[in-house]
């Protein structure tokens, strides 16, 4: 007899044993809801919770916009809980709904799904299914049916008077003194500050020649860029030096100007030959020589050293020492 209830006190023993493991291990989600009735337009809060081992990696559920017709107002943060031993995890999510029609709309199971540890096996777990039940503002037909009323009339309180005489001097001093400081600077008087001396062309035009040459454009195989900033640089520093557009006129219109009679017959074949080699390049698709490159921009260094004006200070050597010896004709 006592080896029976011995042997059956065992056998219950191992049996809570088991039964504590098992519910330690359990997943049990529940969705809550404050209440189960409302009327159109009137919002209810929801509580999405899931109670788990805390050794379990369980993701939470994403929640969308619309729920069977319900609307999804407001989504909460994530609350997380631990027990006292941190055995387990209970977390719990608020979420605000709301229905516009009326009805009953039913709030379908939220599946959790997971996997223990060591075991491919996917598990789930889900909430019970709830009833929202949605009812339209009662209307009394016993009674007539009358027009919206319209908006109330409120008088001005002694706060907003205040409020307004407050604004108006405000407005008023900041018009005084507006006029106040423009009648003093204008009183006063206004010292210009002097123009900064205009550039020479000729410095202008050796700056951009001197780009043009450490951009290499003709070695990269654009040719037609480098004789259009090239042939620009000259037709700006004719334009400048000697008051004259030379940048709407052709080669041509340049060379029969009166301009160009006040040239010497070095540099006017020079300034000839480089817009005639421009125009082939850029208009007629020629490929010009190595040494025509070369030699374009070396004669447009001569031209512009040459043609300087006579007041201005001496310019660094160019690519060509034979400019320092050129011969040249200049007018002031």
């Amino acid at each position: 007899m006592r080896t029976r209830k011995f042997k059956f006190l065992i056998v219950y023993f191992l049996s809570l044993a088991v039964s504590l493991q098992v519910k330690s291990q359990s997943v049990s989600p529940a969705l809550e809801l404050d209440t189960n009735t409302i009327m159109v337009g009137q919002q209810v809060i929801a509580k999405l919770r899931l109670t788990h081992p805390s050794d379990l990696s369980i993701p939470w559920l994403a929640l969308p916009d619309t729920l069977n017709g319900i609307e999804l107002i407001a989504k909460g943060k994530i609350d997380t809980l631990a027990t006292a031993d941190k055995s387990k995890l209970t977390r719990e999510q608020k979420f605000t709904i709301t229905a516009f029609d009326s009805g009953f709309f039913v709030l379908t199971p939220f599946v959790f799904n997971y996997k223990k540890k060591g075991d491919t096996t996917t598990f789930s777990a889900e909430t019970a299914a709830l009833l929202l039940t949605v009812n339209l503002v009662p209307v009394d037909t016993a009674k007539a049916i009358h027009d919206i009323k319209g908006p109330l009339e409120i008088g001005i309180t002694w706060q907003e008077i205040a409020t307004y005489c407050f604004l108006g001097l405000l407005l008023i001093a900041l018009t005084w003194l507006v006029v106040r400081l423009a009648k003093r600077k204008k009183s006063q008087p206004q010292i210009e500050e002097p123009a900064a001396p205009k550039r020479p062309a000729h410095e202008i035009a050796i700056e951009e020649l001197e780009k043009l040459k450490e951009e290499k454009l003709w070695q990269q195989g654009n040719y037609k860029l480098y004789y259009t900033k090239l042939t620009d640089t000259l037709r700006t520093y004719i334009s400048s030096r000697w008051n004259f557009d030379a940048m709407e006129k052709t080669t041509d219109e340049i060379m029969r100007s009166a301009f160009s009679q006040q040239l010497s017959s070095d540099n006017f074949s020079r300034i000839k030959s480089t817009l005639s080699i421009s125009d082939l390049a850029k208009f007629a698709k020629y490929t010009p020589l190595a040494t025509e490159n070369e030699q374009s921009l070396t004669d447009a260094f001569i031209f512009v050293n040459d043609t300087r004006q006579s007041d201005s200070p001496t310019l660094p050597n160019t690519n060509n020492p034979s400019s320092q010896n050129q011969t040249h004709s200049q007018q002031p």
